[in-house]
Formats: C-alpha cells, structure tokens, sequence
C-alpha cells in the first residue's frame, strides 16, 4: 500500500505516459552556472556535509528551482559510478516526468520534504536507492530555490538523515540571505559609480532593492519600476530598448546587468520627437498603439482584412475598428447557419456599396456556409472583416472565403510584452476603481511575469477581482487570486523560445493534454517532450480542457 503523496505522485506519472520501465534520458546534459546565488550559498555547506560524510556510502544532491541537478558529493567514490549508470550527473533536469517519484523531482513538485524508499520509487532503475529531500525557499522572496537530498543505497535507508538535512537547508537559506546583502552592496557601488556619468534618469535593481537618482524620481512611477524590471526577464547581457512610461513619455532604456541578479537602467529621450499622450484610465494603456495606424488605413481604404491572434488577445475590439460605422453585418462563426446567413443590406446608403461583413471566429465556419458567405460577398460587393486564430482559416472552403482578405494583421500576445504590462494592469484598475487603490510594485511585477494564456480577457477578469476586494489602499500580491500570487519561475527569455513553447501548446491541446500523442506530432521523443514542458513551464494538466477563469476566495 502506497502512502498517498507517492500514490498521487505515481497517478501523474501515469497520466502523462512516462513507463516504470524507462531509463532517465541522460542526453546532452546543460552545463550549470556556479555563480547563482543558491550554489554559492550552498557550496561551504555542502563541502562541510561532505567532509561528515566521508566513507560512507552516501551522496548529497543538490537541485535549483527548475529541478536540474547543479551540485553532487559522494561519501564514498564507490557510489558514485552507480549513480551515474542511472542519471544522476550534474546539469541533468530530474523532473518527475524525466525521473519519476524520488525526493529530488517530488519535492520540488510538493514544496515540501519527503523521503523515498525502495520500491516506492516510480522507475525500476531507481528501486534500489532510498533518499531523502528537503525544499529549500529563498528567505528573500520566500519562493522555492531548490531542493537538497541525500541518496544511499537501500541497505543503508535510516531515518535519522532527515533533521541531518532541515538543519543543512536552513543553512543555505541562510547563506542566500546574506548574498543577497552582498548584492545590494555591489548594486549600490554600481549604481554610485554610473551616477557620476549619468547624464539622465537611473535606476539600478537588486534582490528587494531599488535606486534612483533625483531625474528618475521625479519621471517614474512605481508602474514603471516594475515595466522596467521586466526588460530584464531572460536576458543576460546588456539590453537597450524603448519602453512607454506610465506619463505616456516614451523613452531609450539601457539595461547593464551587475551582478548577483542586479542590474542599472539608464533612460533617455529618443532621437526622434515622439508624441506624450495625456494621462488617464481610458488613454493609458493603449494596447495597440503599435497597430493604430495600420488600423486607421485600413478602415480608411475599406480593405478587407483577417485579424489574427489568440483568445482573448482583443480580435473582436480590433476587428469593431476596423469596420467603422457604416452598415455592419456581425456573424459568429460558430452559430452562422445558410438559411438568412446576410442581414439584407439591399438599402444601405449606395455610397457605403454593399456594406461590411464582420465574422467573428471565421475558422469555425462549416463548409457549406463558408462557401455560400463567399457568393454572397461576391455577389453584393461587401466588404469582409473576419477573425480568426493564430493557424488562421483551415483549408477548404473557409480558407477560400479567407482568400478575399488580402490584408493579415495579428494581434500580439501579453506574455510578449510583458514590460507593458504593469502600465496596463494599473489603467485597468483606475478604470474599475478609480484612484482610490494601487498595485504595489511588488504586484505589478508579479503579474507581468504570469504567462496570461487567456491575454488580455483573462488580465481584465482578474483586475476586476482584485478591485473588488478592497475599497482603498495598496494591493500586494496577497490580494491577487490563489494561482496569479507567483509567477513562473523563470520568465519568457526571447522570441524563439516563446515561438517553441506556443508550438507545443497548440500541439497538447490539439491532442488534449495527451503528450504521447503531442510527441508522436511533434516527431520528437516523449523524454525530449517531457523536458521542454518543464523548461518551458507549460502545464498540460490545464490544456486537457481550459475553462473560464473563475475567481476563488
């Protein structure tokens, strides 16, 4: 009889296919970096634990946040190659999907400690280790870091190594802490040095920590704090990029990382004169000023256009705009029948011909009416405006009716503009709740980490909870709904591996969370498969059948 935190653990690795049979898919293993904080906390405790250790047949693993294997000690040199014969090297993720149930890959899935005996291991290679893992939490921002374990054979399982590791991982706790101090030490000389050259605005970010001189003070808001520490997410090297203050003033940001998660922001004004559009809820955030002017013509010229994009991403919204307020036909793709498909438009002024044609979800359209929309739009002269998602209209008939829209234009995503979003979220919650309440920058920054699949509609739903629950004063991530208070782990680096993750998307829902089925599409293994989700911080669990968010107390 299973205890019920391994049953549970071994029910998921059931649902997504992984054989108890399996090897752990060594592959081309990823090579760590020394310098982080947790591996430089952990290093001194390590080598003592280590030196405790010595002869006997133990091992210490230590893991990061994302579960991959960064340090290893061995009491005895004898364990070390029998590790190895099953996967436990350095720079290995040892995700459940990848590893199973053990007490480095389920702790990092429970958040707390555990201890894995024998046959309670998920994988067969693994049945002959005990182990045991404790979560190690980040005393600055109180998230999850990593997870220490030690691993012997069955023969040598006691107990008594549990309170041997709390008392090890209260360690590193500590010893993050106290880099943490001495990253705001080298932010601060950072900051002094660039202060004397800085001719603008500067900011300089560390761990809980922010600096300005007097010219970034009186230009940012805390909105911006948290837009510009945005520009950060997934880059190492230096950045420099335009970015919109809350003042609607747009602005050259320079981004130098310093050191042990620091980094300065040195602000200009652009080369070019750039309009400052006046402060308000409904003048904030225009989410697609980019677009405006595409939009505008397009409406002017009376093109037909195919506007593309997620849900929830604003295709109706645009789509409205761009049929202006002459005579408008609105159709849903999904409930348009033949029968009285058109609205007569027969008496429509003859200067606006034939009228606009706007069909919402156009790839939901059946054959038939697709095609007998097409020879009515030919045959009246009507112009078309439709929407559609991101893979567009599929072949067929649909796709022909599509074909009269020479014009694409696609929406972007939130979690590609992620430094847009505290600005947005803040006009958001003036419109809800005027100015009586405000997100703290620690919200901000923790909603413009969030993925956002439901885009835009899924960032309104959960602003108008928020303003809901308190009348005035600050909103910190306390207030924000169960599952939006810690955004992922690791934010999205870039366009290719934002282009990567939307592909295995498409493809888990396309197959219903199924990733044996999702890998068999994806022509790739399921091991590889099982890797990118976790690295990529997708959950399949959620794409078996999304539903409308709904808010929790």
């Amino acid at each position: 009889m299973l205890r019920p935190e391994i049953a549970q653990s071994w029910q998921r690795l059931e649902s997504c296919g992984l054989d108890p049979a399996a090897c752990i898919d060594v592959g081309p293993v990823v090579e760590t970096d020394p310098g982080t904080r947790l591996r430089r906390a952990a290093g001194p405790v390590l080598t003592a634990l280590e030196g405790h250790l010595h002869g006997s047949r133990f091992a210490l693993v230590l893991a990061d946040r994302e579960t991959r294997l960064v340090d290893i000690r061995f009491g005895s040199p004898e364990l070390e190659p029998v590790l190895q014969s099953v996967g436990v090297v350095p720079g290995q993720l040892f995700t459940e999907q990848v590893s199973g149930t053990n007490s480095v890959a389920t702790v990092a899935e429970l958040r707390r400690g555990i201890a894995v005996v024998g046959a309670e291991h998920y994988l067969e290679s693994l049945k002959r280790f005990a182990c045991y893992g404790v979560p190690i939490r980040d005393p600055l921002t109180g998230r999850h870091a990593g997870v220490l374990d030690i691993t012997c054979l069955t023969a040598d399982a006691s107990p008594l190594l549990r309170p041997f590791l709390l008392g090890a991982a209260q360690q590193i706790a500590d010893g993050m802490l106290a880099e943490a101090r001495g990253s705001h030490r080298r932010v601060l000389a950072a900051f002094e040095a660039a202060r004397v050259r800085a001719a603008g605005p500067l900011v300089a970010f560390g761990p809980d920590l922010v600096l300005t001189n007097d010219a970034a003070a009186d230009l940012l808001q805390p909105v911006d704090h948290a837009g510009l520490q945005a520009l950060r997410h997934g880059r190492p090297g230096p950045v420099r990029t335009e970015v919109e203050l809350a003042s609607g003033a747009r602005m050259l940001a320079r981004v130098e990382p310093v050191g042990g998660g620091g980094f300065l922001v040195e602000l200009e004004r652009p080369p070019r004169p750039t309009a400052v559009r006046a402060a308000g809820p409904a003048a904030d955030r225009d989410w697609f000023a980019d677009l405006r002017p595409r939009i505008l013509r397009y409406r002017a010229e009376q093109a037909n256009v195919l506007v593309l994009g997620e849900p929830g991403t604003g295709r109706t919204t645009v789509a409205a705009e761009l049929a202006g307020a002459g005579p408008v036909t609105v159709l849903a793709g999904a409930q348009a029948t033949v029968a009285g498909t058109l609205v007569p438009l027969a008496e429509a002024d003859p200067a606006a011909g034939g009228g606009t044609l706007l069909v919402e979800d156009a790839h939901l359209l059946a054959p038939a009416v697709a095609a007998h929309l097409g020879r009515e739009v030919d045959r009246r002269g009507v112009r078309l405006v439709l929407t559609a998602g991101v893979d567009g209209l599929p072949v067929g008939e649909a796709a022909a009716f599509g074909a009269r829209c020479p014009v694409r234009l696609e929406l972007p995503t939130v979690r590609s503009r992620r430094d847009r979003v505290p600005a947005l979220a803040g006009a958001l919650l003036r419109e809800r709740a005027g100015g009586t309440v405000r997100f703290t920058t620690g919200a901000l920054r923790t909603l413009a980490a969030h993925d956002w699949p439901g885009n835009l509609r899924e960032l309104a739903t959960v602003v108008g909870y928020v303003a809901g629950r308190r009348s005035a004063g600050d909103l910190t991530e306390a207030d924000l709904p169960p599952g939006y208070r810690e955004g992922p782990r690791e934010p999205v680096p870039g366009a290719l591996w934002q282009a990567e993750r939307d592909a295995i998307v498409r493809c888990l829902e396309s197959c219903g969370g199924n990733k044996v089925h999702a890998a068999r599409r994806l022509g790739i293994s399921r091991t590889t498969l099982y890797r990118r989700i976790r690295e990529l911080h997708i959950d399949p669990e959620a794409l078996r059948e999304r539903p409308a968010w709904v808010p929790q107390a």
